[in-house]
């Protein structure tokens, strides 16, 4: 299917497909090359608002342009992980997995750099080498899982705070593959201490109720016992799994993926052996990603 002949309604200047009911859309007949009108520029910010992760297909775009579409949704001078940079692109993160080469860890449940007293708020992911198949990535929508919960423990959760970490996650084993791994892994723990995030969290924008929480990040919630903190995530977590809260993309080569981190966990499966994966990725935030 090449274009949309009903848009959804409330839009003028874009396409839409609605991917599943809960999460995802797929926006057609826009060049993101090419984004100087300030309505389209709106009409999309709005679309990730509300459908809290986008797709695009058969999209061209050099380093400098998908650092403007980064600027349509907010700063992309902001939070960064570790993932190395393109050479000229300070604020480009190459995502690259090489025949017989390691994986970055990134095939189990995350929000992008919890483990931040300010993570980013969206992110811009643009496949330039896929493989023939598998490698999809997936997002499960964190508005869609709270509202699935029941309303007593809604209430408990919205008292509890949890700690995240990158220690938590798969990046310390990244870093012994690396040369001067081991110097590169004290200096980000020493610049990333762990920091403590509501487990409930309202969206700023659309004022929706969300759990921040996610397997890759969040160590543990504070003030129960580790048995007590792992079986309420645990239960939390396997809401994820559910099919009706995700959406998954099939990669093709020039495709772009754009999400609301905030709303939003995703999940990379690993599942390509060792045929080669390419994507540039930009983060973008605000000076606070929540409210409070």
């Amino acid at each position: 299917m090449s274009k949309i002949e009903s848009v959804v309604p409330g839009y003028t200047h874009l396409s839409i497909e609605p991917y599943i009911p809960n999460i995802g859309a797929t926006i057609y007949d826009i060049d993101l090359s090419k984004l100087d009108s300030e309505p389209v520029r709106d009409e999309l910010r709005k679309a990730l608002t509300e459908f809290q992760v986008l797709f695009f297909r058969n999209q061209t775009l050099s380093p400098e342009q998908q650092l403007e579409v980064a600027k349509v949704f907010g700063d992309p001078d902001k939070a960064k992980a570790f993932f190395p940079r393109l050479e000229g692109h300070k604020l480009v993160e190459v995502i690259e997995t090489k025949p017989s080469g390691h994986r970055y860890g990134t095939d189990q449940w995350h929000t992008d750099i919890t483990f931040s007293k300010n993570p980013p708020t969206g992110t811009v992911l643009y496949a330039h080498i896929v493989p023939p198949s598998g490698g999809d990535t997936l997002w499960v929508s964190a508005t869609a899982v709270y509202d699935s919960l029941p309303p007593h423990l809604q209430a408990c959760l919205e008292t509890l705070e949890a700690t995240h970490s990158f220690e938590h996650s798969g990046w310390p084993n990244y870093f012994s593959q690396l040369e001067n791994g081991e110097d590169i892994y004290r200096k980000a723990r020493a610049e990333n201490l762990p920091v403590v995030h509501p487990v409930v969290r309202t969206h700023p924008i659309t004022g929706k109720k969300l759990v921040y929480v996610n397997p890759n990040f969040t160590d543990r919630i504070k003030g129960l016992s580790r048995q007590q903190s792992d079986a309420l995530l645990s239960f939390i977590f396997a809401q994820f799994q559910r099919p009706e809260f995700q959406a998954r993309l099939r990669w093709e080569k020039n495709t772009v993926a754009i999400w609301d981190n905030r709303a939003t966990a995703h999940y990379a499966t690993n599942d390509y052996g060792n045929e080669h994966r390419l994507l540039h990725r930009i983060t973008f935030g605000e000076d606070n990603a929540f409210d409070k």
